[in-house]
């Protein structure tokens, strides 16, 4: 009951962004504007509901800067380059260009530019925007000897309503998504991506085995000079000399799930391991055949 009334928060309160994003651009000339006021808006709520730890202490506000920042900028970089793309091929058209072949090739590199650029979390704010800045040169009804100064209107408008729609909607994302974080017990990612109720295959290790933050998932390979090496796991005393808890045993061409305390460890062993944080470097230098603090 609790989980779907802090469901249902979430969805009253993404409504909310919907809302005063399109509100606070409805009189920006474009669709553009909407749909990355709206879509920005998505974003931000969504990448701050989801955070795992979350306060308004100065270390979480440090978190929340690192995890919005670079998404912020390769999602003005999308845009930017999809209105860049859209007033080329648009302006090509009025010189000859057939629409066509200019509306396939903005749709295609405006997508392509903005899949590329790291840290971009959706391509359609690039392709939106170039649809939308060739649309609009293209069906420019005139367009004068002072060419350049046709271009630079229509396209001087569009991208100060379209950015200026992102900045409007990632700080309505951002605003109402700290006020919903602060009355979740933990992080939620987004509505639609079935994460309130994801399978067993879809969450991470640590999750599902409900490791605490002093705990690692380690892979390791057991060296010729490790001491481990042609001992059983009982001699090892893994689990009693450092706290260790082994998985599985990756033995080419099988893996030993679970191995028992007689299981031999061999060289070239992959052992995976659930470790305390304090003694990761220990096991690892174990493992290696170094000695302990080295």
């Amino acid at each position: 009951m609790a989980k779907r009334i802090t469901v249902l928060f979430i969805l009253a309160m993404r409504a909310i962004v919907v809302g005063v994003a399109y509100y606070l651009v409805r009189n920006l000339p474009g669709l553009t504007s909407s749909f990355v006021s709206i879509f920005v808006g998505f974003l931000s709520f969504d990448l701050i509901v989801a955070m795992p730890k979350f306060s308004i202490r100065l270390a979480h506000l440090k978190d929340l800067l690192l995890v919005l920042l670079p998404r912020m900028s390769a999602t003005a970089l999308s845009l930017a380059g999809g209105l860049l793309v859209g007033v080329v091929f648009g302006g090509l058209t009025k010189v000859g260009l057939p629409v066509l072949a200019g509306a396939v090739l903005t749709v295609g590199i405006s997508y392509s530019w903005a899949s590329q650029i790291r840290g971009s979390i959706s391509s359609y704010v690039g392709l939106v925007s170039a649809v939308e800045m060739f649309d609009r040169i293209r069906t420019l009804s005139i367009f004068t000897d002072e060419w350049m100064q046709d271009l630079g209107g229509v396209a001087g408008q569009l991208v100060y309503s379209t950015f200026l729609a992102l900045l409007l909607g990632w700080l309505v994302g951002i605003v109402i998504g700290v006020f919903t974080r602060l009355f979740l017990p933990r992080g939620f990612r987004t509505v639609k991506s079935s994460a309130y109720a994801q399978p067993l295959w879809m969450r991470s290790f640590k999750d599902v085995t409900h490791f605490g933050d002093d705990k690692v998932l380690l892979q390791i390979e057991l060296s010729e000079d490790s001491p481990l090496a042609y001992h059983t796991l009982a001699e090892a005393a893994l689990g009693r000399d450092l706290g260790v808890q082994v998985i599985s045993i990756i033995r080419s061409p099988k893996e030993i799930i679970s191995p028992r305390g007689d299981d031999v460890l061999l060289p070239l062993d992959q052992l995976v391991v659930v470790a305390p944080s304090n003694q990761a470097q220990n096991l690892i230098s174990l493992m290696k055949g170094r000695v302990l603090g080295e």
